[in-house]
């Protein structure tokens, strides 16, 4: 509380909030507001509920200090030679920071948007989920693969969201139906360009895979629902087109020297698998509705949605892998990427890391 005099007879009283990084008290554990300094230059400390007093002492304000630049130092791209102290001496006293593991902990805000990727670093996954409106980001988890156990462990810290845009592999659509049965999903258009190019290749040699390229290509341009139900009718127009040719069937007997002619089962394979597999993915995904989910009017009624998870890929997983190409010759024998991921992740999202990370089954 700090009182102000606005003329003769006449105070005004503000109160004043406690900041975020305020100590808090050693005996009923409120926040205490700063209190002058003591004649050794500490800063003194007061608690306003049981008038207990402390100071700051000078080891605390050391790893503080040292904290910040050790955190300056790992995300920036500054070589060694810019610090203010010599690097050898710097390494020695920042030691101890490699062992703090950060951790965010779940506050049970309902987000409207989440999105959420996993990025391989080093042979582990780096699961992450963030929020789609602003890149905060909400969790992240370690594991050995993209399993439905790895993405429950990464949903279960986080309240169940409107919408979840992701790539659409099979281990986060599981888990977001049993974790979060009631949110709708919105599937990255990019991965769908995307896979769709990998299967008749992004130069197609068959005219009816030029066209299904370009129906693929299309999805980014289109804006408004009316645009999306033209779009939905393009591959049923295309599979009458082109459905005697997705029919044909090569047989082993024909070809004895494939070696599909080995594997087969019943003796024989789809001639045009990829141009099959790309028509029923589009097919299959604009009868789920997670196309163009960004356009129906429920999950729109608060503002625009997202239909790529670009803020994630570009964003929170782009930046490590920066980080770890700025310290290529840093000697990682005392560190682990795991920690230098879970490090951005925190500064990322509060600033300043906080409490331990947290390891399940099936799940580092």
């Amino acid at each position: 509380m700090t009182a102000f005099r606005a003329g003769p007879g006449r105070w005004i009283v503000a109160m004043r909030t406690r900041l975020k990084r305020a100590r808090k008290c050693p005996i009923c554990n409120r926040p205490m507001r700063k209190n002058g300094h003591d004649r050794n230059g500490r800063q003194r400390w007061q608690c306003d509920a049981c008038n207990a007093t402390t100071a700051a002492t000078v080891a605390s304000r050391s790893h503080a200090s040292t904290l910040r630049a050790f955190l300056d130092r790992l995300l920036e791209a500054a070589p060694q030679r810019r610090l203010d102290c010599d690097a050898r001496t710097f390494r020695r006293r920042s030691a101890w920071c490699w062992q703090l593991e950060p951790r965010i902990e779940p506050d049970g805000v309902v987000h409207r948007v989440v999105m959420a990727d996993g990025t391989w670093v080093n042979g582990w996954c780096l699961l992450a989920a963030v929020d789609g409106q602003n890149g905060e980001v909400l969790a992240w988890q370690w594991c050995n693969r993209e399993s439905t156990a790895a993405y429950r462990a990464l949903f279960e810290q986080i309240a169940p969201p409107d919408v979840l845009v992701c790539d659409g592999m099979k281990g986060i659509l599981k888990a977001c139906a049993q974790i979060w049965p009631n949110t709708r999903v919105q599937r990255c258009l990019i991965h769908v360009q995307r896979d769709t190019r990998a299967d008749p290749t992004s130069k197609p040699r068959l005219q009816a895979g030029r066209e299904l390229k370009k129906l693929a290509d299309m999805l980014t341009r289109i804006h408004d629902a009316e645009a999306a139900t033209g779009w939905g009718e393009a591959p049923d127009a295309w599979h009458e087109r082109w459905k005697r040719m997705l029919a044909e069937r090569t047989y082993a007997k024909d070809n004895p020297d494939d070696p599909r002619a080995a594997t087969s089962k019943g003796g024989w394979w789809w001639t045009h698998l990829p141009l099959r597999r790309a028509y029923f993915r589009l097919e299959r995904l604009f009868q789920d509705g997670t196309l163009f989910c960004f356009l129906e009017p429920g999950p729109t009624a608060l503002g625009p949605m997202p239909r790529d998870s670009n803020r994630i890929e570009g964003g929170l997983n782009a930046a490590p892998e920066r980080m770890l190409l700025n310290h290529r010759g840093m000697c990682f024998a005392s560190m682990s990427f795991q920690q230098a991921h879970q490090y951005f992740s925190a500064v990322w999202a509060d600033g300043f890391p906080r409490s331990r990370h947290h390891a399940v089954s099936d799940v580092r």
